[in-house]
């Protein structure tokens, strides 16, 4: 079965995921929203979407993609992830990442954790990150076991 995993990044944690995903299946193409201008989902079977979560919000290219592409991905098996670091609010995060429409019609929904890449943030950021979560070096907290799970799901046939 043909997978488009399409995704958004701001440090690299989501596109770590992302290829992590790929490379458990057989046939995966990966899209970069950043990078892509028009998706033709014509050709894929399946799609897993996924973002990482900043300030509580989903990147806009995501949520862009959602409702530019509602009726196509609504006739397609559909995955979702995000990338996320504050615990306490994963259901939330995952709930408001997506529209309510999508989310219910997804086979998995899954939070893969995530990261905190210091070197990558500006000035802002690290000072944010600092302030609400503590955290002053590098950290990961990447979700092997979610990224099965949400693989798995989308293997079910």
């Amino acid at each position: 079965m043909e997978t488009a995993i399409i995704y958004a990044t701001s440090h690299g944690t989501t596109e770590k995921v992302a290829n992590i995903i790929a490379s458990r299946l057989d046939r995966a193409t990966l899209i970069n929203l950043k990078k892509s201008a028009h998706i033709d989902l014509s050709q894929f079977q399946q799609v897993i979407i996924g973002g990482s979560i900043h300030a509580g919000s989903i990147q806009r290219k995501v949520r862009e993609f959602c409702n530019t592409n509602m009726v196509q991905l609504l006739q397609m098996r559909v995955g979702l992830f995000i990338c996320a670091m504050n615990e306490p609010e994963f259901d939330n995060e995952l709930k408001m990442a997506f529209p309510e429409v999508i989310r219910n019609h997804a086979i998995s929904q899954r939070v893969v954790g995530g990261e905190f890449i210091i070197e990558r943030m500006n000035f802002i950021e690290r000072f944010l990150v600092k302030k609400i979560s503590g955290v002053s070096q590098t950290t990961s907290k990447i979700d092997d076991g979610a990224i099965s799970e949400l693989i798995s799901r989308m293997q079910i046939e």
